[in-house]
């Protein structure tokens, strides 16, 4: 029989094998491909990625396993990376607000989050592992999505309804459209519970790294939206030309500007 000890050996080294092929196949893998790659059971597979989501080490959504935010703020001990460069924006966001807010991109059709600072609020708003992070349903999603074309829109979710996570949620492309034109002449992006009953959200775009369309957004408990929306707002409008002049000028030192 094995030792406690021995086991949790086991555990990390298993662990360890998922995130090396996570990070070395970032666009995402499915549970079946990492169990292929690993040599582990599929159902070992989901139990590792379940823990490991809950440690944000991994994201996992509708286009596979991915690096998650965790995992990306212990890369940058190794070096910079965009989100370790608007680290300081995004904790005077927080510092401001008092709220969870989070820095992110668009993969696909969802958001990936590249850094996170949760509020320490007795009430507050925690992501729960295994969620699903439709752009179309999220404040940082559709705020990502106003950087496209109506287009584009049409052809990630074609002209049929959207699939609805709450009762709230945005039901068809051609309201998510017009919530998009609003963003794109400056108005804000809005999740008012249509990712999950009790979480809201406010966020804006907040410019291109290189390629990579960034946005901000502050995630808020519906029981305190309508008392704080103003306050954030307004943070968020100072914190988005905060973030606009740092990438900014990290574009022109990397010679990536549009």
């Amino acid at each position: 029989m094995k030792k406690d000890s021995d086991k949790g050996i086991q555990v990390i080294s298993r662990a360890s094998a998922i995130l090396r092929e996570v990070v070395a196949n970032s666009d995402g893998m499915s549970l079946g491909q990492l169990a292929t790659a690993t040599g582990l059971a599929r159902s070992t597979v989901q139990r590792i990625v379940d823990a490991l989501e809950i440690e944000c080490l991994v994201q996992a959504g509708a286009g596979g396993v991915r690096p998650g935010w965790g995992l990306r703020r212990l890369g940058d001990l190794a070096g910079p990376s965009i989100a370790s460069q608007l680290r300081p924006q995004l904790f005077r966001l927080f510092e401001a607000t008092n709220q969870t807010v989070d820095l992110s991109t668009l993969t696909s059709t969802e958001v990936l989050f590249l850094d996170r600072f949760l509020s320490e609020n007795s009430v507050r708003v925690v992501p729960d592992a295994g969620e699903h992070y439709p752009a179309y349903a999220m404040a940082t999603g559709k705020a990502l999505l106003a950087g496209l074309t109506n287009d584009d829109i049409c052809a990630m979710y074609g002209n049929n309804t959207l699939e609805r996570l709450t009762p709230m949620t945005i039901p068809t492309v051609d309201k998510l459209i017009a919530e998009l034109d609003t963003i794109r002449s400056g108005g804000f992006a809005y999740d008012v519970e249509e990712h999950a009953l009790g979480s809201c959200a406010i966020g804006l775009p907040v410019g291109i790294f290189g390629s990579t369309q960034l946005a901000v957004s502050v995630v808020i408990p519906t029981e305190h939206y309508t008392a704080q929306k103003d306050a954030i707002e307004q943070a968020l409008r100072v914190s988005a030309h905060d973030f606009v002049q740092r990438i900014d000028v990290l574009n022109g030192l990397t010679g990536s500007g549009n």
